[in-house]
């Protein structure tokens, strides 16, 4: 990869990650927007209820006015009192909600007024029916508390009808701010997507660029150590400028996939906010999008942690040491368990070798293989698989016989067509559907890096509807294990 490369690939990566990032910015903001005119609903809401608790305190307090008239019971006057004070309570009640709105305070001013005609009258009412019932009877008919009761419930009315419409505007603006969010917070999740697509794109095509190097600079070794022996020091110079280059490429996979994990954390924090808050005003078919949109993040997710795995095999790998198949084998199946109790399978283990390997590798390399076979059964048939292992008839460069070994892991499950057997192999390749088996994609690219790593093979043999067999040849000791024995010898 040049160096022009490299500034236009990480400048449109720059790029990407800014709109990614501004819109992530923008969608918060849009949520802080829905908060305050749900608040603004809210203390509309607020506002009517404290009108209304005006007039009902008013109401009250003219009944038990009319109850000490008509009775002359002095019991009528505690319900008396206690109104006029909680019309005095909810007044500076509205006083308060209504602060910021001058007609409303106006208004307000004016009721407050007509409630202090109100209150001298029953006033009035209460001190005549003192004297005697007539009196205070003469002066009801009058009917000035009547008018000015009408007075009130007319000044309320008005009020009330402002605050109605002042509900229906918040309420528009409330539903718009909030769509807003739900389609801001939708164009970021498609961001997101398309930076893993071209991510994707890119690391694999320069993947496969690295390995076709290799294999053709190992022609050209070959060649080399053959016809002039002078040029091994300009070899090796070209291996380390090309382990130097994969080592850059791996950090450029591990950093990219990295800085992509937390706009998706955004997406989804968003997205349990919408669900938690909003449901109800989402309804259901805002909540079936909110569920894909999540859905999908998900499992943009589990394509990254793939990737960085696939990533990771050579440049996070442990030392090799002398690896016992079969305990590891005996792990993988107990870890498999309730896969295999759910699937009602059976997992059969023959005689596994010892190799010189990575320990964490290989225990994914055969989680990989048995849990492939698990997965791939004939519905309606529990699964059985097999491993086992054997030791090839071939000699090493010492002319030592047996040292490659090979482990084979047949299922009976739906198999597949040989033709797609270089496919199966490449990254996120999938012969079904992911709604009919679960999985990236990633779990046999994986594997083979692994193998490859160790110095081995893996391959695979299979007929449609009739099970599978994958393949694994190792050699029982591999330069690095020797290099690592060396070191700690010395």
């Amino acid at each position: 990869m040049d160096e022009s490369f490299d500034k236009r690939m990480a400048f449109g990566f720059a790029l990407a990650l800014a709109a990614l990032f501004a819109n992530a910015a923008l969608a918060h903001l849009n949520l802080h927007r829905v908060m305050d005119r749900e608040r603004q609903v809210a203390h509309t809401h607020e506002v009517l209820d404290a009108i209304g608790g005006v007039l009902s305190a008013s109401k009250d307090a003219e009944t038990g006015m009319r109850g000490y008239v008509i009775t002359g019971a002095p019991d009528f006057l505690t319900p008396y009192h206690s109104a006029r004070a909680a019309v005095a309570t909810e007044l500076g009640r509205v006083k308060e909600l209504t602060a910021d709105n001058d007609d409303q305070q106006r208004r307000l001013a004016l009721l407050e007024a007509r409630i202090a005609v109100h209150m001298d009258i029953m006033g009035k009412d209460v001190s005549l029916r003192g004297v005697g019932f007539e009196p205070a009877r003469q002066f009801v008919r009058t009917d000035q508390g009547k008018q000015a009761m009408d007075a009130i419930r007319d000044l309320v009315a008005e009020m009330e009808r402002k605050e109605h419409e002042l509900l229906v505007v918040r309420e528009g603006e409330s539903i718009t701010s909030y769509w807003t969010a739900v389609a801001t917070s939708a164009v970021a999740l498609g961001l997101s997507v398309g930076m893993v697509g071209v991510a994707f794109v890119l690391i694999r095509r320069e993947l496969t660029a690295r390995r076709q190097a290799e294999r053709g600079l190992a022609r050209a070794n070959e060649e080399l150590e053959e016809r002039v022996r002078a040029r091994t020091a300009d070899l090796d110079a070209a291996n380390v400028a090309l382990r130097r280059s994969n080592g850059e490429l791996e950090q450029f996979a591990s950093v990219a996939s990295h800085d992509l994990q937390e706009p998706l954390r955004k997406i989804q924090a968003f997205g349990d906010r919408l669900r938690a808050k909003f449901a109800d005003a989402l309804g259901e078919q805002g909540c079936d999008y909110l569920e894909r949109m999540q859905s999908s993040a998900a499992r943009m997710r589990t394509l990254i942690n793939d990737l960085l795995t696939f990533s990771r095999v050579t440049t996070k790998a442990q030392p090799f040491a002398p690896v016992d198949l079969a305990v590891v084998a005996r792990e993988v199946v107990s870890d498999l368990e309730g896969r295999i109790q759910q699937t009602g399978g059976r997992v059969e283990l023959g005689e596994l070798p010892t190799v010189a390997a990575d320990p964490l590798q290989m225990r994914q390399l055969l989680q990989n293989l048995i849990g492939n076979a698990l997965k791939f059964h004939k519905p309606g048939e529990p699964p059985l698989v097999e491993v086992h292992g054997r030791t090839l008839e071939d000699t090493d460069a010492n002319g030592a016989p047996g040292s490659l070994r090979e482990i084979t892991v047949r299922d009976n499950g739906i198999g597949f067509d040989e033709v797609y057997l270089d496919r199966i192999f490449e990254v996120f390749q999938r012969l079904h559907g992911r709604m009919d088996y679960e999985g990236t994609g990633m779990g046999l690219a994986i594997s083979r890096r692994i193998v490859e790593r160790h110095g081995g093979a893996l391959t695979a043999r299979s007929t449609p509807g009739q099970g599978a067999a994958f393949v694994v040849t190792l050699p029982l000791r591999h330069p690095e294990s020797e290099t690592t024995r060396d070191e700690q010898t010395r």
